[in-house]
């Protein structure tokens, strides 16, 4: 859990959502809002893998 909290770019997708959150209740739905929400899933997806990556353990047998 530390290495999610203390990661800037989980912490920056976190943040992002709030915004795509607000433009989501007030703005009009349309294409570019779905689009939107697809590249802030695959970009949390890539960013939770880059974090777990299991060849970047620091124990090494």
């Amino acid at each position: 859990m530390k290495k999610f909290l203390l990661n800037g770019s989980f912490l920056s997708a976190i943040f992002s959502v709030f915004g795509l959150v607000k433009s989501t209740v007030s703005g009009k739905r349309d294409w570019k809002l779905a689009l939107l929400w697809i590249s802030w899933i695959v970009s949390l997806v890539a960013i939770i893998a880059a974090i777990t990556d299991p060849d970047d353990d620091e124990y090494v047998d």
